[in-house]
């Protein structure tokens, strides 16, 4: 997949701006502030109507406007999307080839983007949500039935909870949510299991073309039940056990909605013992990996890479540039511009877009 053209009105700091861009490494370059990044979160924008920098959409228009407009070509082999997105600060209008659609899932089933941006260093300190997030978000793409069975676990686990805020509530009915949330979480837990398996024959292979160090990168699951024969008795083994907990707390303690994961390096956890460069490559490596696990070329997803070499030196910059020439379609923000000829320059300031 790639973006041929991008459009924007009243977006960030752009009134206007109509771009095209190149299959490889798109490189945007540019004072501080000159709006690189506006442009790639504009791109981001279209994959879950999100920006990866705030939830507040007033924040993306353009100051005295009330709205914003952006549109997207989109080239997945024979198949064209033009996408145009409406953003007010009451919310969004998205046409997908002139039709209207409601659902984001509709519009995250077509397009499909990896990012990495300066923050993300701190994925593995954060708490456990944001590195679900991560997980959820890319097993969506590789099993199709994921995000169905994800979404109705949380939908009953907001029914479970709300009957336990209840002072007297029908058990029998918490035995049915508890019947549900065990088959939801027996499916979440197989396909988490077995797309970290595939991620783990990859990762350690990204890591050591990114860093040029020959190290075993590894990324743990921490599941709530780690049994595949006898997961179903298990789990309702262990919500009954945990009831009274439950009632106290007036929601569900326990489940597959608080698992985690982590990354170790040479068998050493790297939250801990990991350095700020170590941590920095190896997250990089992990976001880049799911890359790798999709096989049909034409659904390779986008790849936005923010401010990604501040931090290298000019050795590791090459070699970093070199390892991406492999995919489909990256973009790199950057304040100084890197010289290879096979890569395609957007020098971002005041006055606009230029190509050189």
């Amino acid at each position: 997949m790639i973006i041929e053209s991008l459009k924007l009105n009243n977006f960030r700091n752009f009134e206007t701006l109509n771009i095209r861009f190149n299959k490889g490494i798109n490189f945007l370059y540019g004072k501080n502030g000159s709006g690189k990044t506006n442009i790639v979160e504009a791109i981001y924008f279209f994959y879950l109507t999100k920006s990866f920098r705030t939830s507040n959409y007033s924040q993306l228009i353009k100051f005295n406007n009330e709205f914003s407009v952006i549109n997207g070509i989109f080239n997945e082999g024979l198949m064209k999307y033009k996408i145009d997105i409406q953003i007010s600060k009451n919310g969004k209008i998205i046409l997908v080839n002139n039709k209207n659609i409601t659902k984001i899932s509709e519009l995250s089933n077509l397009i499909n983007i990896i990012y990495f941006i300066p923050k993300e260093v701190n994925l593995f300190k954060e708490s456990p949500k944001a590195r679900r997030s991560f997980l959820d978000l890319s097993i969506s793409k590789f099993d199709k039935d994921y995000l169905f069975n994800l979404q109705n676990y949380e939908k009953v686990l907001k029914e479970r909870n709300d009957l336990l805020k209840q002072e007297n509530f029908d058990d029998n009915l918490l035995k049915i949510y508890d019947e549900q949330m065990a088959t939801f979480s027996f499916y979440i837990y197989k396909i988490r299991k077995k797309y970290i398996l595939k991620l783990n024959n990859h990762l350690s292979k990204i890591y050591t073309k990114i860093s040029g160090n020959n190290e075993k990168v590894t990324l743990h699951y921490v599941p709530y039940i780690n049994e595949s024969e006898n997961y179903l008795s298990v789990f309702k083994e262990k919500y009954s056990s945990n009831l009274e907990n439950d009632k106290k707390y007036q929601r569900t303690t326990e489940g597959i909605h608080l698992e985690d994961i982590y990354l170790t390096l040479n068998d050493k956890n790297l939250s801990y013992f990991g350095s700020q460069g170590e941590n920095r490559t190896a997250i990089l490596a992990l976001k880049l990996t799911p890359y790798f696990l999709i096989e049909d070329e034409n659904k390779k997803p986008i790849i936005i890479l923010d401010d990604v070499l501040s931090e290298l030196d000019s050795a590791r910059k090459l070699k970093f540039i070199g390892f991406l020439k492999d995919f489909k379609q990256v973009f790199i923000t950057s304040t100084n511009k890197i010289n290879d000829s096979n890569l395609t320059y957007y020098l971002i300031s005041d006055k606009g877009v230029s190509i050189n």
